[in-house]
């Protein structure tokens, strides 16, 4: 059974943005995100949209992965510093748990930030032996399908109140019981059962504070690619610390780079290169003040890709995250006209004037190639011949004596003709 991973649509009333879409002079979107003082939101950005969505960090506890009957997993809100403790795997211990006992219980467990999976939350890092499988918080069962839980835990937060947590059954919707601590024993437990539903969202979301669903609290699945938030990370090899940054979202992978931010120029990252890993990004951009200098990550969603890199860190005092970002997509995509050839051009726009022609001669072809620049009106401005034999080449146009406007590139490599829209500024 493959454990999978996703975040709900309960949706609070929270603020959605569409970012002003102010384009600098290299053809980058500059998004203005911030998480508020001391981190106070969560902020969910969607690339191919430009749309920012916050919600306040702290309206729910604990979260539900409900991505189909037989996909199952949870998420600890991290934003409100939980430290979840394994107390017993034996649920006829419930009546029993003393919080007098947390020195017993080891260390506290936490959503690992070095992983694959969203929903690979605290619950799921218990220790527990089953026949079949075991899933943290419980065991599969072959006969009848469903997760029955096992593991009792102790939620305990920054203002020293405890909550008893136990996940009891998993099949298509979660079956739980949780008490709260008031001081000197439980109050009385309550049990709640939370199906997956139709949301189009990765998890559920559930307030020990209202004792209740919070609705809305993320975006649909395919209307957000990362969000900026806070998580745990074992930091710098010595302990538990929590930090801000970008945790990703299962539509992107990631490549990060250290090259030249502001520029027209770029460089792909090989295929191997995109991580999956939640927090590829995470932190890696800033210190604990200012900015890391020459980062950019590429991101890939589908067929599209994005090039971006950070302009601020504001820290706890403001919140703020800003980047800039641009779809360069069609600056790598080449035409397939025919089976003999392909060509592409980059950048395009190009700033500068500089100018690089991709193609790819699939065949052998024994005619002519070249390369003619026209204005609009169909006046030949330029022509330079290249190399038709078989192979990939790259062409370098210095394109500097031209005025700044919208210009016709086409390629000629036999029988062979393409040609492109090329805009200089």
């Amino acid at each position: 059974m493959k454990k999978v991973l996703l975040f709900s649509a309960i949706l609070f009333a929270g603020t959605v943005n569409t970012v002003n879409a102010q384009v600098d002079e290299f053809g980058y979107t500059e998004v203005a995100a911030t998480t508020g003082p001391s981190y106070q939101n969560q902020v969910f950005f969607d690339l191919s949209e430009n749309v920012l969505t916050s919600q306040p960090a702290n309206i729910w506890d604990v979260a539900f992965y409900r991505n189909g009957a037989m996909s199952y997993g949870t998420r600890i809100n991290d934003a409100q510093a939980i430290e979840t403790y394994q107390a017993s795997v034996d649920p006829t211990q419930w009546d029993n748990i003393s919080i007098s006992n947390i020195g017993t219980w080891g260390a506290p467990l936490y959503n690992p930030d070095i992983t694959n999976d969203l929903q690979e939350g605290a619950f799921e890092q218990a220790t527990l032996n089953c026949s079949v499988l075991s899933v943290g918080w419980g065991c599969y069962n072959i006969g009848t399908h469903h997760i029955d839980g096992k593991t009792i835990y102790v939620l305990k937060y920054p203002n020293d109140t405890y909550i008893k947590f136990m996940l009891t059954d998993y099949f298509g919707g979660y079956t739980f019981k949780y008490s709260k601590w008031n001081g000197s024993a439980w109050d009385a437990t309550i049990t709640k059962t939370i199906a997956n539903g139709t949301a189009d969202s990765h998890f559920n979301y559930y307030s020990f504070t209202t004792n209740d669903v919070v609705n809305n609290v993320e975006p649909s699945r395919t209307k957000w690619d990362f969000m900026l938030t806070r998580y745990w990370t074992f930091y710098m090899g010595q302990m538990m610390y929590r930090l801000s940054g970008v945790v990703q979202g299962p539509n992107i992978s990631v490549a990060q780079t250290s090259e030249t931010q502001g520029t027209s120029a770029f460089s792909l990252p090989a295929a191997i290169e995109f991580k999956k890993g939640i927090t590829t990004i995470g932190h890696s951009w800033k210190p604990t003040s200012g900015l890391t200098p020459n980062v950019v990550y590429y991101i890939k969603e589908d067929a599209k890709y994005y090039r971006l890199f950070f302009t601020q860190n504001g820290g706890a005092t403001t919140g703020n995250m800003y980047f800039k970002y641009k779809d360069i997509s069609n600056l790598l995509a080449t035409s397939e006209a025919n089976s003999k050839v392909s060509f592409g051009l980059y950048p395009n726009p190009a700033p500068n004037k500089q100018v690089t022609l991709l193609y790819d001669v699939k065949n052998g072809v024994e005619n002519k190639g070249n390369i003619s620049i026209y204005d609009f009106s169909g006046k030949l401005l330029q022509q330079t011949e290249i190399a038709k034999t078989q192979g990939f080449f790259k062409k370098d146009l210095d394109l500097s004596r031209f005025h700044s406007g919208v210009y016709l590139v086409k390629l000629t490599v036999g029988s062979y003709t393409e040609t492109k829209k090329l805009v200089l500024k």
